[in-house]
């Protein structure tokens, strides 16, 4: 970070702690609506800063508030990383949901670390994104419920390893429903088709 801008979050964070949470909301409220009018315009420098001021500015602020944040961030092309995964890292899936689901900013490891320790319901966000890498979908696969299988398998835009492929079909071996969206599917490995085949009848 530049001297200049750090000593501009420095100056930021003595003014924070002299207002009141419904002043720092209005604040919050502006510096995103001035965010998503030029983020697809930002570089990473000044997408950098506008990420630490927001960080700054959710400490403290109620639910409503993040909820409406997760889902305006979310559909930024280009998004605050740090604040993304602080929000899609909530237990709370209605401010988490949004992020999980949408947010180009949320990395592989992003994601794969939310989907290691989360609920079924963050699962389930994750698997509905428009595009899903091998890496995230086996622990999709390996720690999601049958919704959360079935999500993954529908979704052409997930990729799914071979090994994760024999997961569901195992899975799938109890879950019409699971073996027939496996079948639909393009990109099942040749060798495997016989085994669900077998799920299937």
């Amino acid at each position: 970070m530049m001297p200049a801008t750090q000593s501009l979050i420095t100056e930021l964070d003595e003014t924070l702690s002299k207002i009141p949470d419904a002043r720092q909301l209005v604040i919050l409220q502006r510096v995103t609506d001035l965010f998503l009018v030029g983020a697809e315009n930002y570089n990473d420098e000044q997408i950098a800063i506008f990420d630490d001021v927001i960080c700054r500015l959710i400490e403290n602020i109620g639910q409503p508030a993040l909820v409406e944040l997760s889902d305006r961030l979310s559909s930024a092309g280009k998004g605050p990383g740090n604040a993304l995964a602080r929000l899609s890292s909530s237990d709370d899936i209605a401010v988490s949901g949004p992020a999980l689901a949408r947010a180009n900013a949320l990395t592989d490891k992003d994601l794969v670390a939310i989907a290691g320790k989360k609920g079924q319901k963050q699962l389930a966000a994750i698997a509905g994104r428009q595009q899903i890498s091998e890496v995230v979908t086996d622990v999709l696969v390996e720690r999601g419920n049958s919704e959360v299988s079935r999500k993954v398998s529908a979704n052409r835009g997930a990729k799914i390893s071979e090994i994760g492929f024999v997961k569901l079909i195992n899975k799938a071996k109890k879950d019409r429903e699971l073996a027939t969206a496996i079948s639909n599917r393009g990109d099942l490995p040749e060798e495997l088709v016989p085994f669900l085949k077998l799920a299937l009848a």
